[in-house]
């Protein structure tokens, strides 16, 4: 067991090295997709594949739902980048020997925008809205006592005043937890599904098809037809570990290899330090081996909080994002 660990860390370390990518920023659609979700995530760097284990799961890794312990709501909440508010909602429930079923929506609103034209560069008085949307459902199975396996399907939407851009895609993921240290592997395929092209009204114009003839229509209904982009693909693997745990304490240790059809790959890593299975402190480091990366370190911290019949866990995550400031995420779940 110790040969196959120190065979995965070097695979999952050197991987951005081996292998040869093209960088694509900005070729794919469907951003949102990629903002990663949760305080605790968040707070470890990103290093979540094979170390979640809350509702989270279904953005991560589907494979680990069967993880949570319980039932549990899950509600995050975070101001993006430039103005813009993201949140994520999910549930998962434990439906005995059909598996385990979760359901989620991931809403991006980028806020009242301003309307301009040539004419009137600082705005012609009107705004307009901009959202992107996903819902998905999740169904996991444990396969054994160590495996698991999961998948999603969800639907997702862009608009931006009366455009609309529309797609399906699907996310598949597997978890293995060994006997040694807590050893966890993890891997993930998310956001497999068919491209997306924006249509609507305001493609529509009037077309004269023979300007130069007397007579004819000078008013032939058109529309511009816009190109197709992919899903932002990402392939994803992990470890998570225990570098010491006793009754009071303990320490995690994780690592995620990305491999996305849209950059080159990246390396993240996190720790966590538990105290009372109540109080957890978090930090990280994202997109090593990533030139001109914007992303850099994380921190954060957890709470979890028992009641009658219900558990309350508060998360916290911060991220550096160079120029573009920072990134703070909220998260509350609640476990019943």
């Amino acid at each position: 067991m110790k040969r196959l660990t120190n065979i995965v860390l070097t695979a999952l370390l050197i991987m951005p090295v081996i292998i040869s990518a093209q960088s694509m920023v900005g070729t794919t659609a469907a951003y949102f997709l990629g903002i990663e979700v949760g305080g605790r995530s968040v707070g470890m760097g990103g290093a979540h594949v094979a170390s979640v284990n809350d509702a989270t799961a279904l953005y991560w890794n589907p494979g680990a739902a069967t993880q949570v312990r319980g039932n549990e709501a899950l509600f995050v909440h975070s101001q993006y980048l430039a103005g813009t508010s993201f949140d994520y909602v999910a549930s998962v429930f434990h439906m005995g020997g059909l598996g385990t079923i979760g359901l989620s929506a991931t809403v991006l609103d980028y806020g009242n925008l301003i309307h301009t034209t040539i004419e009137d560069p600082d705005g012609t008085g009107l705004t307009f809205g901009a959202t992107d949307m996903a819902i998905g459902l999740t169904l996991a199975r444990a396969m054994t006592d160590r495996f698991s396996i999961g998948g999603t399907a969800k639907f997702i939407s862009q608009t931006i005043w009366h455009e609309q851009a529309l797609s399906i895609a699907v996310d598949v993921g597997t978890l293995y937890r060994t006997d040694f240290k807590g050893l966890v592997l993890g891997m993930s395929i998310s956001n497999f599904g068919l491209p997306m092209r924006m249509t609507g009204s305001d493609l529509e114009h009037f077309y004269d098809i023979a300007e130069e003839l007397d007579g004819n229509n000078g008013k032939i209904v058109s529309t511009l037809e816009t190109g197709y982009f992919n899903l932002p693909l990402v392939f994803r693997a992990g470890i998570a570990m225990d570098v010491f745990r006793n009754e009071t304490m303990g320490l995690i240790f994780a690592v995620d290899a990305l491999h996305p059809n849209n950059n080159y790959e990246s390396v993240n890593v996190g720790f966590e330090y538990e105290l009372l299975k109540k109080f957890y402190a978090r930090a990280g480091r994202k997109a090593l081996f990533l030139e001109d990366s914007e992303e850099g370190l994380t921190a954060g911290f957890g709470l979890l909080i028992p009641m009658r019949g219900l558990k309350v866990r508060l998360d916290y995550g911060y991220e550096y994002f160079g120029r573009l400031q920072d990134i703070q995420n909220f998260s509350v779940a609640l476990d019943f």
